[in-house]
């Protein structure tokens, strides 16, 4: 009897050992849950073109841009499309610092001042002009605690150098971003870009 138990008692754990095991399996196999700003990240550092020929010339909503070599394309989140016309990564510069271009109606003054409200200034701001396909562009600069939005954590050591160009039809927007230094090893190249504009 006692040996008759021993067996159906061994039996029945050598049953649960494979049981046990596929459980966690299955566990570890569940890919994680990607959340709304994971997504949207990914998208837009996923790139869409190869770095930029020299002198290689690009255009983007009306206007047509010398674009520097190196420059990234990347694609666009499925929030961004619709909103934004191109986004660039600058690789050499560093991975955080991007550009995006735009188009937008509205006021000179209430597109500077939505730019303004996205930066908790640690300095004063800078503006100048500079030509930008044929009319007269503004360019902010900024500098602190950028808040992105959408969910983003906010950064502090950020720079925004944004440039609103007032075409006939609409405000054509320059937006770049990112940690001060990243911003500092593109700013020339920027500014070079924005004044190859010229209407397509």
């Amino acid at each position: 009897m006692r040996t008759h138990l021993s067996i159906i008692l061994l039996s029945s754990s050598v049953l649960l050992i494979p049981g046990g095991c596929g459980y966690e399996h299955s566990i570890e196999s569940t890919p994680p849950v990607m959340k709304a700003d994971s997504a949207e990240s990914a998208g837009q550092e996923t790139p869409v073109a190869s770095a930029t020929a020299p002198g290689e010339r690009k255009g983007f909503d009306g206007l047509e841009f010398a674009v520097p070599a190196g420059w990234k394309e990347v694609s666009l989140s499925q929030f961004q499309m619709g909103i934004i016309s191109a986004k660039f990564s600058m690789p050499d510069a560093g991975p955080d610092v991007s550009l995006t271009l735009s188009r937008s109606g509205g006021s000179l003054s209430d597109n500077l001042d939505r730019w303004r409200g996205q930066v908790a200034q640690s300095r004063g701001e800078i503006t100048e002009t500079l030509p930008v396909a044929g009319v007269d562009a503004t360019l902010i600069d900024l500098e602190g605690r950028f808040s992105a939005g959408f969910g983003r954590e906010a950064q502090d050591g950020w720079r925004m150098l944004g440039i609103i160009a007032p075409l006939p039809d609409q405000g054509y927007f320059m937006k770049l971003t990112g940690p001060v230094e990243q911003v500092a090893a593109v700013e020339d190249d920027f500014l070079t870009f924005a004044r190859s504009a010229q209407l397509e």
